[in-house]
């Protein structure tokens, strides 16, 4: 399989305007000066332009192709880019359901266990951030996230 610039541009600049439809689909947040719409829409924003560029690249420079074939990555490099985006799936089967914190725990061990980090690391990071990450979202920022199998406890 071979990748081109002129065909990654374009992706990137309709992931883009999907960020953005979806962004413009969220429900304003009671008291807060911007929507919850803000930060989505500039990700796709930025998107967008990353996608004009890089396009413009390929359009300009006409380069060969990349082949796919040539690419070696380490066996826990490729485990860690899968559990991203088998996480990713995940979160948006199973967030509402685990919540934001059990969830994130998860997915945080895992990938800092696939990339190398000692256990100890792991065991006091990934709560303590996931924790201040959740304080800060819910308490400072007004943003329901959702409880999960922790519903009562938070």
């Amino acid at each position: 399989m071979k990748l081109s610039d002129r065909l990654i541009g374009p992706v990137l600049i309709a992931a883009g305007a999907g960020v953005i439809y979806a962004a413009s689909r969220l429900s304003d947040v009671p008291g807060v000066r911007f929507g919850a719409d803000l930060m989505p829409t500039i990700c796709g924003v930025m998107l967008i332009l990353f996608g004009v560029v890089i396009t413009r690249a390929g359009l300009r420079d006409a380069g060969p192709t990349v082949s796919i074939a040539e690419w070696r990555v380490p066996l826990p490099q490729l485990l860690a880019a899968l559990w991203a985006i088998g996480g990713l799936v995940a979160g948006g089967l199973l967030f509402e359901a685990l919540g934001f914190v059990v969830f994130g725990v998860v997915f945080m061990a895992g990938l800092m266990l696939l990339m190398g980090a000692r256990g100890i690391v792991v065991a006091l990071t990934g709560p303590v951030f996931v924790i201040a990450l959740h304080l800060l979202f819910t308490r400072v920022m007004f943003v329901d996230l959702p409880a999960g199998i922790l519903e009562g406890v938070l």
